[in-house]
């Protein structure tokens, strides 16, 4: 890594209790953002080629103790600190480690991606040459354009639409998390109309499975860690994948609640509601959430 260019730093990092531990937090914090590479990295880890990947770095407790002038013990505090509250990976080699910064995707990717974008955008203007006077005219440039072809019209969901209802119950639960973390001062209003968009792309083109949707939701809008950074169906989709396998892993979601519903349904003759349709009615595998009736009826009429 050259360590060249620039980094992105968001004001809400101001905001996260671990890294504004105290100085030296902070500084072990930039440290690690300020030598993360930002594109795949050739590098050399514990005798073997490995290929970084954004937000990688290779780097010791005694690299960064002398660069910041902190004791190696209270450097190895720091980064232990930094991974078991989820802001870190580590993997330790031989006479170094390799750490992966979690949420470096979250502020750095839009970012250069826009940097890439302006770097390498090219503007062409057709020239119709007069090959008489060598005069180009305006007359001949106009002729010259071609029509622009119409864009198709931005799809409007209704209120009683599935996606427009899933991003309103949506923004209730990630409104209350808020609420009770004390920043719903900072949530701006939703955009329904692109939340819904966004659902509907879960659906139709990350092929998301209906039946498992609204548990994937209530588990990472309550779960210690995705809580912290699931604001918004954006955010839900782009750690989908995440979520999905660690709500598995850790049995979540009421998988064998709603199991037994269905047998329970078959024997009866009776239906079943879909983890979707729980989400939108607040419901919780077999049982309600603690949702005020008012709350239910406006969700229900939407």
């Amino acid at each position: 890594m050259s360590g060249k260019g620039w980094i992105s730093v968001h004001r809400k990092m101001l905001d996260n209790p671990v890294v504004c531990k105290d100085g030296d937090y902070m500084a072990v914090w930039m440290y690690l953002l300020l030598n993360a590479t930002h594109t795949e990295y050739p590098a050399l880890f514990s005798g073997k080629k490995v290929i970084l990947q954004p937000g990688q770095l290779i780097t010791g407790r005694k690299s960064i103790s002398e660069k910041l002038n902190i004791s190696e013990s209270k450097v190895q505090r720091i980064l232990k600190s930094f991974e078991s509250e989820h802001q870190i990976e580590q993997q330790n080699g031989n006479k170094n480690r390799l750490v992966t910064v979690v949420s470096w995707s979250e502020y750095q990717e839009s970012e250069q991606q826009n940097e890439h974008q302006v770097n390498n955008k090219r503007t062409t203007t057709e020239q119709q040459v007069n090959t008489n006077n060598n005069v180009i005219t305006e007359q001949q440039n106009n002729e010259n354009k071609k029509p622009s072809s119409p864009k198709s019209p931005k799809r409007t969901y209704s209120e009683d639409d599935l996606y427009y209802r899933l991003a309103k119950r949506f923004h209730e639960l990630a409104y209350k998390n808020a609420q009770d973390a004390g920043t719903a001062h900072l949530i701006k209003k939703p955009n329904f109309q692109n939340w819904a968009n966004t659902f509907r792309l879960m659906f139709e083109r990350d092929n998301v499975h209906e039946s498992e949707i609204g548990d994937v939701v209530k588990y990472a809008l309550s779960e210690p860690f995705y809580r912290t950074i699931i604001f918004s169906p954006d955010n839900l989709r782009k750690h989908y994948i995440a979520i999905l396998t660690k709500m598995k892993t850790q049995g979540g979601g009421g998988r064998g609640q709603r199991k037994a519903s269905y047998a329970t349904a078959a024997k009866t003759g009776g239906s079943y509601e879909s983890s979707t349709e729980d989400l939108i009615l607040g419901k919780a595998g077999s049982e309600e959430e603690s949702v005020s009736e008012e709350l239910l009826q406006r969700i229900r009429s939407t």
